[in-house]
């Protein structure tokens, strides 16, 4: 199935590793350009990078903070050389969490959090959606925690910063929509990248939690952010989409 990639240049940040590292190997296979961002994994994310280029696709690398308004900004100068060509979908995966109680914070340690999470999303929506809406097309996918909706004492902070993420992405839906430009949210349970570091008691527990049965694998998130990035998804904004297996149902 053609998901009508090809050409298209994408940005994901967070890409060195991880599930934004599959996300990349996957869109390049499809025959998207790759705007791979990192901020300190530059060993990691050379080596995707050469994964990336073995599909014959474009692949630029960026480093930056977009926690900081001026990377992201620097981010974009140096995309526009190299890529020559627009931003047309972004998916941002990068995040940054702490995870204890908020009474274990001290008060300047939830800073960071709240910049990455809420204030790096408007970064990048301020740098590159422009252009978008002059092209009159674009994407921009946000990928979040379900801690963000349900709650969780233990990432207390960057869930109600990323919660604010859903509300901007809603209203910024409404305004963008006039202009082809589509943002929607993917909030994901609990990802299994092969190093969650439980114990078998503890992960009988955490699967009881699941109707599916299993914690997620990181081809469930790929397969939905190929999804939303296709040509299929013409229609589909302002939403929030789940990949959690079934762990919380909300309307």
């Amino acid at each position: 199935m053609d998901l009508g990639l090809k050409g298209k240049n994408v940005l994901i940040t967070g890409a060195a590793k991880g599930i934004g590292r599959r996300i990349a190997l996957a869109a390049a296979s499809e025959g998207a350009n790759i705007a791979l961002h990192y901020r300190e994994s530059e060993e990691a994310a050379g080596e995707t990078a050469k994964e990336i280029s073995e599909y014959g696709v474009k692949v630029s690398l960026v480093k930056g903070d977009i926690a900081r308004l001026e990377d992201v900004r620097q981010m974009k100068e140096t995309l526009d050389q190299e890529l020559e060509s627009v931003v047309d979908f972004i998916v941002n995966n990068a995040g940054w969490t702490q995870m204890k109680s908020f009474f274990k914070y001290e008060p300047e340690e939830w800073k960071r959090e709240v910049d990455v999470c809420f204030y790096g999303v408007l970064n990048l929506v301020h740098t590159f959606m422009p252009e978008m809406i002059g092209k009159n097309q674009g994407k921009f996918i946000n990928i979040i925690g379900d801690s963000a909706r349900t709650g969780d004492r233990n990432l207390i902070v960057s869930a109600a910063a990323r919660s604010g993420t859903i509300s901007f992405l809603k209203s910024l839906a409404q305004d963008v929509g006039r202009n082809n430009v589509q943002c929607n949210t993917v909030s994901l349970g609990l990802i299994d990248q092969g190093a969650l570091g439980f114990n078998e008691a503890t992960m009988d527990k955490l699967i009881k939690q699941y109707p599916l049965k299993r914690l997620g694998k990181v081809d469930d998130v790929t397969a939905m952010i190929l999804f939303l990035l296709s040509e299929s998804t013409e229609w589909i904004t302002g939403q929030v989409v789940s990949v959690n297996g079934g762990h919380s149902m909300l309307g």
